[in-house]
């Protein structure tokens, strides 16, 4: 990971995605597509989204970790990038759900990050960490308990903010052990809605100062409210 701070030196707001691309990701939807392809343009909006917003274009960073996918296991897709040089690509669905993996993953990301600003002389805000699921992990009991175990860590000493999404069929009580925070269930796929709320809410973090209270857009326009 290079990034070059010296022609932007402005505060960053750091987000990794940990996206479950598994096989079951390719279900098809309601309208004729499918789950990842309706990730995937969820994906593009978040850029587009970003870079129409020229706060956030100076100061979010993306990372990218995928968790399935062609090569069945828990990968990084994209090293930290500021949002400027942020492009969508197209992530394909395939194997199992090695999510704990793919969470061990995003917290050393998140850890590297905060030890390249601080070495680079940036000040940045809690980093985050958007896991987004439509199954249950399929790693052993060892990994999971250990990706519990520092998601719970991570989260209890404020070194990263955990945001878990759950689209339908994801066992949500299993992913609920990773934040203090309840999961939030997509309501059917809309990833389009999410990405926009995503896209909204790190420009509202990326204008506030550390340690600021934030207040978020609401969640109403993608999540699933049970009756």
């Amino acid at each position: 990971m290079t990034i070059d701070y010296s022609e932007n030196p402005n505060q960053r707001t750091p987000c990794v995605l940990v996206l479950d691309t598994s096989g079951s990701m390719q279900a098809a939807t309601a309208n004729g597509g499918t789950r990842i392809g309706a990730l995937n343009e969820g994906i593009k909006l978040l850029e587009q989204s970003l870079k129409d917003d020229t706060t956030a274009l100076v100061r979010v960073q993306l990372a990218i970790v995928t968790v399935g996918g062609p090569q069945n296991d828990a990968d990084l897709m994209m090293d930290w990038t500021d949002a400027t040089h942020f492009q969508a690509f197209p992530m394909k669905a395939d194997g199992s759900t090695p999510l704990g993996r793919g969470l061990r993953i995003g917290l050393q990301l998140v850890e590297q990050i905060k030890s390249d600003l601080k070495s680079s002389g940036i000040s940045y805000t809690r980093p985050w960490m958007m896991v987004i699921t439509d199954g249950e992990p399929t790693d052993n009991a060892e990994e999971w308990s250990k990706a519990v175990m520092e998601c719970k860590d991570a989260e209890s000493n404020r070194k990263v903010e955990i945001f878990t999404i759950g689209v339908e069929g994801a066992n949500m009580s299993k992913i609920s052990e990773l934040s203090s925070k309840p999961p939030l269930q997509l309501e059917g796929v809309k990833f389009k809605e999410l990405f926009v709320w995503l896209s909204a809410s790190l420009s509202a973090a990326s204008r506030s100062r550390p340690g600021d209270k934030l207040e978020l857009p609401s969640t109403d326009p993608w999540r699933h409210v049970g009756m």
